[in-house]
């Protein structure tokens, strides 16, 4: 079973589309196989890792920044050194996948995990340290002390705080609901801030023109709720993202169109991608 990416309906695996709201569903049985090993364990470890790791920077350029960048991101990679880095670090990682495989540790999930786990300090590391001039926002360093933490062990509200960086953006935000004019606080439920009782509610944007609190994003323990100009409202939780990617001047979770300016579009589809990793 899976639930709909916004009602929460419960669906069955193959479902395309919502039988309580009707919206189309990702392709859950794609995005969250783990039934096809990464990489081949039966051939030398360290050049797969290489070569798979140059697809994930096509990857995370393509779908967090502009496609139109890779090759200024992948060129970066000799002249500065990274290229020795993750040479290293893929012979490290090597050594102790064979070591994980020789005591019968390596299941074909666990093999995924961990390469993505690697690839995804590895592309955080390059991309904030080495790439500042070629990001057209900057990531905050922040992030780096966030790799191989586990969810246990994280404080949320803290996580997106470092991730979002909101003391360097325009945007209203409350993160004490007592301060919020029960005015706004009451649009917002009625507009698209709804969670269950027991689902703790972290921060709220209003980024509606008026100052309203019809439109913006809420931030949960749980999941992200948000309603743009001229749309519906959505839901997605941390549990059930699939697909994050970068568009012209918005961003899409899921599918669907989310805006909250060019800064915290790039910032958010980070968090994202980081929380989606946390809730495998």
């Amino acid at each position: 079973m899976k639930k709909c990416i916004r009602c929460q309906m419960a669906l069955s695996i193959d479902a395309r589309f919502c039988s309580n709201c009707g919206a189309p569903q990702p392709d859950w049985n794609a995005a969250n196989s783990s039934t096809t090993p990464s990489i081949d364990l039966d051939r030398e470890l360290e050049p797969q890792l290489a070569e798979k790791f140059f697809l994930a920077l096509k990857d995370r350029v393509e779908r967090e920044h502009r496609p139109e960048q890779f090759t200024a991101y992948s060129e970066r990679m000799y002249p500065s050194g990274f290229r020795d880095v993750i040479a290293r670090r893929f012979t490290q990682a090597a050594a102790r996948l064979r070591n994980m495989e020789s005591v019968g540790m390596l299941e074909t999930t666990q093999l995924n995990w961990f390469v993505e786990d690697l690839f995804e300090e590895l592309l955080d590391f390059y991309i904030i340290r080495y790439c500042k001039d070629l990001n057209e926002v900057e990531l905050p360093e922040a992030i780096l002390k966030y790799q191989n933490v586990p969810l246990s062990e994280i404080n949320l509200f803290q996580v997106v705080q470092d991730f979002l960086q909101f003391n360097l953006e325009p945007e209203k935000i409350y993160t004490d609901l007592l301060q919020m004019p029960i005015s706004k606080l009451k649009n917002a439920s009625q507009a698209f801030l709804f969670p269950p009782r027991d689902e703790k509610i972290l921060l709220v944007s209003d980024q509606s023109l008026l100052g309203t609190g019809k439109e913006g994003f809420g931030i949960t323990a749980r999941g992200l709720y948000w309603k743009a100009p001229f749309q519906k409202s959505q839901i997605v939780l941390f549990s059930n993202l699939i697909d994050l990617r970068r568009k012209e001047d918005w961003i899409e979770i899921n599918g669907h169109f989310f805006n909250a300016g060019t800064s915290l579009n790039v910032k958010m589809l980070r968090l994202l991608g980081r929380l989606k990793l946390w809730h495998r």
